[in-house]
């Protein structure tokens, strides 16, 4: 019995080094249904943003999967270049913020706007991933980010465009946070150009070393699919995987994209443009 037991651990150790240890010991803080109700409450008492951009073709960046302990190196030349396009106006950063208790105080002065090697104070808007979540950490993230489930609207001289926000953290939705998804897009999705949706874990696991909360049910995948094609959901922006991966489903476009974090041998982050269609390309850092 022994025998076996060393050989399934080595088995593991060796077959998958993607496997989230850190999850197995400390299973995420709260839970999404309860991270759902601290989410509306905080979104009743600020409302929704709506940006007004300038122009009708416009880009916004995305990264993910930064897991700050120390450095932030990588972060602040995203948020920087950011910052510096002319043509870019906010930016989304898709889970796994950080890697350790205590690190959201390194992470937050690196997107401090800085008028010496800045241009403009663009907005950034987050959802939280499941290392967000380890070690009681929701608390940090709720207190500087205050909702992980919301939407947003961005308004150009001739259209809107829809973004929303996911939390996934958990590795599902929960039924509160998929009934909302539903209402939101039956009631606003048609008012819109362009609908973006994002999350941090992957709705295609692709990966068989990663385990809860590291994939969605098959179960739930397929009825958020189904949901994102109904609504002729654009594209649905991804995390966790730590490599970039883009597949079309149902006409609708998945794209994870590649992890930020300074210790990364190729890190990227990805820049998107809205104009008649998405049009996106990935940058080296």
């Amino acid at each position: 019995m022994v025998k076996k037991l060393t050989y399934c651990l080595i088995t593991l150790v060796l077959t998958a080094c993607t496997i989230d240890w850190i999850g197995l010991v400390s299973p995420p803080s709260d839970t999404v249904e309860k991270r759902f109700d601290q989410s509306m409450g905080w979104n009743e008492a600020h409302g929704f943003i709506s940006l007004d951009v300038p122009v009708d073709n416009y880009s916004f960046y995305v990264g993910t999967d930064i897991h700050v302990d120390t450095t932030v190196r990588n972060l602040t030349r995203m948020v920087t270049n950011l910052r510096n396009d002319s043509n870019a106006y906010f930016g989304i950063l898709t889970g796994d913020l950080v890697n350790q208790p205590q690190s959201f105080h390194n992470f937050m002065p690196a997107l401090v706007f800085n008028p010496l090697t800045q241009s403009r104070n663009d907005t950034l808007f987050a959802t939280v991933g499941n290392h967000d979540l380890y070690f009681n950490q929701w608390v940090d993230y709720k207190f500087y980010w205050g909702t992980s489930i919301y939407w947003f609207e961005v308004k150009t001289p001739n259209y809107q465009d829809l973004y929303i926000s996911l939390d996934t953290g958990s590795g599902t939705l929960g039924s509160k946070q998929l009934k909302w998804l539903r209402n939101i897009l039956s009631s606003k999705r048609t008012n819109y150009r362009h609908c973006i949706v994002y999350s941090h874990t992957n709705l295609f696991k692709q990966n068989k070393g990663l385990l809860p909360p590291s994939s969605m049910t098959l179960e739930e995948t397929f009825e958020i699919t189904q949901l994102m094609s109904e609504n002729k959901v654009d594209i649905f922006l991804q995390g966790h995987n730590h490599f970039r991966e883009i597949l079309l489903f149902k006409n609708v476009l998945y794209i994870t994209v590649d992890a930020m974090r300074d210790s990364s041998k190729e890190p990227y982050y990805m820049v998107a443009t809205c104009n008649e269609g998405i049009d996106y390309k990935f940058v080296a850092l």
